[in-house]
């Protein structure tokens, strides 16, 4: 990491699911604001002054598992994890691109409880770069 990463804020957690929601449908709503604020905040979380995902990748893939799994919305939490994962990355100057289909399967298996933390870091790293 060349620097302090950008962390996604609550409002804008909540734009992408309002944005989610308006594009491709669904029930919009806040089902549990504590499981929201859980979620975004294990990117950032520490212990003793370091990060508990000490890479951005990491960050990433904490960002999109725990938005799935809490699941803090009425409806869209796999796109809201997954879009948020991504934006975070570019906000952190990392470009992602996998093939057609690669990624929505990786985030279904999350959904499916088929695929750990760890896993979504190394899919995501695999298929980005640093600009």
């Amino acid at each position: 990491m060349k620097s302090d990463p950008v962390f996604l804020t609550f409002a804008e957690i909540i734009e992408i699911h309002h944005y989610q929601i308006e594009h491709f449908g669904g029930t919009p709503g806040l089902r549990d604001i504590g499981l929201l604020k859980s979620a975004i905040g294990m990117p950032f979380a520490t212990f003793g002054g370091a990060f508990l995902h000490p890479t951005i990748y990491e960050m990433a893939s904490a960002y999109l598992y725990h938005l799935v799994e809490n699941h803090p919305f009425v409806d869209s939490n796999k796109r809201v994890g997954a879009m948020a994962a991504l934006v975070f990355l570019d906000l952190n100057e990392i470009d992602f691109e996998a093939p057609d289909g690669e990624f929505t399967r990786m985030v279904l298996n999350v959904a499916g409880g088929k695929m750990l933390k760890a896993e979504i870091t190394l899919f995501l790293k695999r298929h980005s770069h640093e600009r």
